[in-house]
């Protein structure tokens, strides 16, 4: 939000709540984006061991 409207037009109780919903949003994406990053990270390394993998045998114990 421009700086110039919140100094110069929102009376002050407004202004602190405008500047604390902000901070907030701020803090929240910050975390998101880690959130996202971290999943990336998963879904690449899941990716790779599968291209890695031969083949996939199944055990399930059973007689052959």
């Amino acid at each position: 939000m421009k700086k110039w409207i919140v100094e110069g037009f929102l009376p002050m109780w407004a202004k602190q709540t405008v500047l604390q919903d902000n901070r907030s949003l701020k803090r929240e994406n910050r975390r998101l984006r880690q959130e996202n990053e971290q999943l990336l990270s998963y879904i690449r390394g899941l990716e790779a061991g599968i291209r890695a993998a031969k083949r996939i045998t199944i055990y399930n114990g059973g007689k052959s």
